[in-house]
């Protein structure tokens, strides 16, 4: 058989278009699940100066609130995926996060705004999990890093587009009818997705019959925690995403700040580097990964470890130019790199991970990079702005990204590790699901 779906999950002249439409609307998904979250970066200082509030509590809306309650939210919404219809679960969330988005622009204090980023969260937790789970239904493995690159293409676009449209509505209107206006698509996206989108046969792709019983959450999560790899895995995706969430969430801040940008111009500028970086790094990451990994297995962990390593010196000089148009271009080559450990990552933990373990193995590495970019990261930003500022005044952001940053080094260390045990940890998953590893080591999958 060749790459396509088997028959027993589409009809063999629907099969083709039938995937291609999921992956196509979950992109839309994705699109907006990452519009509504970062949209809230680039309004924080039109925010902080009409509730008076300080860059730390900022820093507690935008990133401690708003990843404690996504994470806490995870592991349940994650289990919801592997029991229940997945396209109802990103439905449901889907339309409950863009109303909570909408709803934020009649916010009249902090605590109210923080309690709609709150419902944000919590419905987000779902998304990205069951999206996964349903894409390795219907694509093979040897493909499948690539797809989840599309998937997370999508997601940078969406970070790009919150930036832009956030940086230009704000300046055309205000930050209320900004949230107000990016909210409400996404009600009318929810319905078109439940009324198209049909639920795949578990296990089709890998020729895994699925059982129909999902472990236990606490099984679930033993069962994940055991395999070496996986852990690693979640270190990489925690390093990773510390320096990356922090530079997207303080980086418009930065740059009205340090090179006196208007909010059009970071709109424009910022969101452009953002997305065009964050959609070719996803892309390149997977599509490397797919075409090495056919060779060696181990390769996924090697790009995973390459791309972190690589957006360092770019980083640095991003936060360390003089010239706005230099930064600029830094920030772009630092997440192109930085963000291409994403697609090998996700696509390692679907082919570690038993059939009804995978959304909650999506969920642990979110997870991972949940608590370090987008709980810890904007948070320890805020903070060091605050305790750094008497020093350096404004200047303070410089040194506060500067030291996030250096944590992708540590990232490249720990998937590098990861590439010494996945070829054994994947023959033990596979032979767990009666399915034999084919190909040189392990790697034409």
């Amino acid at each position: 058989m060749n790459d396509d779906v088997g028959a027993d999950l589409f009809p063999v002249s629907e099969r083709a278009w039938r995937r291609h439409y999921l992956l196509f609307v979950l992109c839309l998904v994705g699109v907006f699940n990452m519009l509504d979250r970062q949209i809230i970066s680039v309004l924080l200082e039109p925010i902080k100066k009409e509730f008076g509030a300080s860059d730390a509590a900022m820093g507690v809306v935008v990133g401690a609130m708003f990843a404690g309650f996504y994470l806490v939210a995870a592991v349940p919404v994650g289990r919801l995926a592997d029991r229940y219809p997945r396209k109802w679960v990103i439905g449901i969330c889907l339309g409950f996060w863009s109303m909570m988005t909408a709803l934020a622009g009649a916010t009249t204090s902090l605590a109210q705004l923080g309690a709609t980023r709150i419902g944000v969260a919590v419905a987000e937790a779902a998304t990205s999990p069951a999206s996964y789970s349903m894409l390795s239904d219907v694509y093979r493995t040897r493909v499948r890093a690539t797809v989840i690159s599309i998937l997370a293409a999508a997601q940078a676009a969406g970070i790009g587009l919150g930036v832009f449209l956030g940086g230009w509505l704000s300046d055309v209107f205000t930050w209320r009818i900004s949230l107000m206006l990016v909210g409400a698509p996404g009600i009318l996206l929810a319905v078109w997705m439940l009324l198209t989108v049909r639920e795949p046969v578990r296990g089709s792709s890998d020729r895994v019959t699925d059982t129909g019983q999902a472990p236990s959450t606490r099984a679930s999560l033993a069962i994940l925690w055991r395999i070496p790899t996986y852990r690693c895995l979640m270190l990489t995706a925690a390093f990773a995403g510390f320096g990356g969430y922090g530079v997207l969430n303080w980086g418009p801040t930065f740059l009205r700040r340090l090179h006196q940008m208007s909010g059009a111009e970071v709109g424009t500028l910022f969101g452009s580097a953002v997305g065009l970086s964050l959609m070719l790094g996803n892309i390149v990451g997977g599509i490397i990964s797919d075409r090495l990994g056919r060779r060696d297995m181990r390769a996924y962990m090697w790009i995973a470890a390459a791309g972190p390593l690589l957006s360092t010196p770019a980083g640095f000089v991003f936060v360390f130019a003089s010239d706005g148009a230099v930064a600029i271009v830094a920030l772009f080559l630092f997440l192109f790199f930085q963000t291409s450990y994403i697609p090998p990552c996700y696509a390692v933990g679907q082919m570690l991970a038993p059939l009804r373990v995978r959304a909650m193995a999506s969920v642990g590495i979110a997870m991972a990079t949940g608590v370090a970019g987008m709980f810890l990261a904007p948070l320890a930003v805020g903070l060091m702005n605050d305790a750094f500022s008497g020093r350096f005044g404004d200047g303070s952001i410089r040194y506060s990204l500067g030291a996030i940053i250096a944590s992708a080094a540590l990232a490249a260390a720990a998937a590098t590790m990861g590439s010494r045990m996945i070829l054994r940890d994947y023959a033990a998953t596979r032979q767990a699901d009666s399915v034999t590893p084919q190909g040189p080591s392990a790697a034409a999958v």
